[in-house]
This record gives C-alpha cells, structure tokens and sequence, in this order.
C-alpha cells in the first residue's frame, strides 16, 4: 500500500486505549463489580455506561457524589484510585487483548514512520499493563494518562497535551476513540476523529457521535487493519 501521508492533513496519529485498542471494557466492569460490591457501592450497567471513558479522578468523585455516606468515599482520592487500580491490575490487567484489526493498524502506520500517542482515562500503571499484555507498548513515542493533566475527557487537555509532546499542532492529529467523551475531547481539541462506538449501541449511535469525521461500524473489533489503513488512506481526500 502506498505511503498516504506526505500531503495529508495529519502528520500522527493518537489512538484512545480501553475499548479502542485493547478490549478492556469488560474486564473494567467485571473488576467493578467484583471490587465495589463487598463495599456496598452497586456499579449498575446505566451506571458503567455513564462512567465509560472518564477518567479515574472524575470516576471517584461521581462515586463519592452518589454514594456519600460510604465508608470507602470517605478515604482520601489517591487512596481509593491505589486500591480500584490495585485490583484492577491484579486480577483483570493481564487478561487484556487488543482488537486484531486495530493491533494491525498500529503496526501498520508505525511501519510507515508515522508517530503514534496513547491518551488513556485510565491510570499510567492500567496503561503500562494493558499494552504490556497486549504487546503494543513499542509502537508508540508518547503515552499519556490522565493523571498527567489537569481535566479528563470529555475536557480536551488530554489531546492538547498528546499533540505537545509530539511535536505537532492538534490539526496535524488524527484520533481513533469508541467513546463519546473522547470523541469530544478530541474534536474540542481540534483533530480529525474516527470513532469506533461500541456495536450493542447500533447504528446510528445517537448525537454523541454526531460530531466524529467518520464511524466505524461495528467498532473496533468488526474491522480488519485492511479496511482501516483504507479508511486512514481515504481521509485526506475527505478533507479536501
């Protein structure tokens, strides 16, 4: 395949971690489940879905909002984050795969010399474990957590900060997120998106996704490295 990038709009690419390049979100949510219940907080699926795709700072606090007379809320911030990531970690962490089509991707757009970040709601030890279990820490210069920056997503500080430490001004960015808040702090950031929603939310996603530049259906793990490098191929000629 050609290389596509010379004259294209972006000069890299900044991919989301949890439901975009590793399939994670599950685990996430059994280990919630399995951590809060014994405490007495009930991580309901409307309650995950609310939650998917903030950080762990903004997670917490809503935690302490709703359920305010629990003892586990009541222990200072960095605390209850050591002990949910602690957990985490332990019995869910390892068990991470990426999607096959976007591992190809990544691989493919590295071999192609294009820089990639990582801008994850997740902490920086979930990160370094995710990419560790699915083998895909080598492909990219910048990885970034949220505990890095003052606002998680759907604040755009995050992507702002990616495309500092790459070197480049956030239109030269493009953005692969299956979640809306990314999706917004990516477009608030000012770069291309291609959003890959979960497929249980069907077509036509609803105006969460209204804003994304394109949308893969099915999401991350319906497509192949093929049809996304064409999609990735096809942009410049979108934004023309």
């Amino acid at each position: 395949m050609p290389l596509a990038f010379r004259d294209a709009p972006f000069k890299a690419c900044i991919f989301d971690l949890d439901g975009t390049l590793v399939d994670s979100e599950p685990g996430y949510y059994a280990s919630d489940l399995e951590f809060f219940g014994p405490r007495g907080i009930v991580i309901d699926e409307e309650l995950n879905l609310r939650v998917m795709g903030t950080g762990t700072k903004a997670y917490m606090g809503l935690l302490a909002e709703l359920f305010p007379d629990n003892p586990f809320c009541s222990l200072p911030l960095e605390e209850r984050m050591r002990l949910r990531d602690g957990y985490y970690l332990e019995h869910w962490a390892p068990r991470a795969r990426p999607f096959p089509g976007m591992a190809g991707l990544v691989s493919a757009l590295h071999a192609r010399g294009l820089p990639l970040g990582l801008a994850s709601g997740s902490s920086r030890a979930a990160i370094d474990a995710s990419l560790g279990a699915a083998g895909l820490a080598r492909y990219f210069s910048v990885i970034l957590s949220c505990e890095e920056v003052a606002r998680g997503k759907p604040f755009p500080d995050i992507y702002l900060e990616a495309a500092r430490r790459l070197g480049l001004a956030p239109a030269g960015c493009l953005v692969f997120e299956d979640g809306s808040k990314g999706l917004a702090a990516a477009k608030a950031a000012g770069m291309t998106c291609v959003a890959l929603p979960d497929p249980a939310m069907g077509p036509p996603y609803g105006e969460a996704f209204s804003m994304a530049d394109l949308i893969v259906a099915g999401g991350s793990g319906a497509a192949s490295a093929d049809y996304l490098l064409g999609l990735v191929d096809g942009l410049p000629a979108l934004r023309a």
